[in-house]
């Protein structure tokens, strides 16, 4: 179950509140973005607004399924183009909150965590006159399920962490015969 600001839930009963999209794309340097016209700042971040030049799609939630997260941000400048194309995408975490607005001053009142995921896909389309990035995150339920390739080996101890020997003897002891004396042995 989602929590809730006292705040939040507050204004969420008056008669129109504002609902805006916070997307945090979790790179070396994070890339945070609102679907405001603006920009706005929440827990310390600012999140660039792009307004119209973005678009979410529906955040299919149901129980027991992993759906994938898919955005587009079309209009992009230069700067937004370089991460695209220079950095490495696949598996930097994504988080999607939907963030409650005060009406009257327009701060964000509370911003509950409702995707998170890691990426998955970037590619971009270029345009005549514009550039767009399409984005797929697959959802993080999704990672989870997947088998998990590490064993306790020595190969793969020294393939993570060259050197270390801890492991070494994990095969041999596997199947090793243990004799304990009796317990007379130690009456004696």
């Amino acid at each position: 179950m989602r929590t809730i600001a006292p705040a939040a839930s507050a204004a969420l009963s008056g008669q129109a509140v504002p609902l805006i999209g916070l997307l945090d794309l979790l790179f070396g340097t994070p890339v945070r973005l609102s679907t405001t016209p603006f920009d706005v700042i929440y827990a310390g971040n600012t999140y660039k607004g792009v307004g119209n030049l973005g678009s979410i799609e529906q955040i299919d939630d149901s129980p027991g399924e992993y759906k994938a997260m898919k955005f587009t941000l079309s209009g992009v400048n230069s700067d937004t183009l370089a991460i695209a194309l220079n950095q490495e995408i696949h598996n930097v975490a994504v988080q999607f909150r939907i963030g409650v607005m005060d009406p009257v001053t327009t701060a964000i009142l509370d911003a509950p965590l409702v995707w998170t995921g890691t990426l998955d896909q970037m590619p971009v389309e270029f345009g005549p006159k514009t550039i767009a990035i399409s984005v797929t995150a697959e959802h993080r339920g999704a990672t989870y399920s997947l088998p998990k390739t590490l064993r306790y080996t020595d190969a793969d101890q020294q393939r993570l962490f060259p050197g270390d020997t801890s492991l070494r003897f994990v095969a041999s002891q596997a199947n090793h015969k243990i004799v304990w004396p009796a317990a007379s042995y130690y009456r004696q």
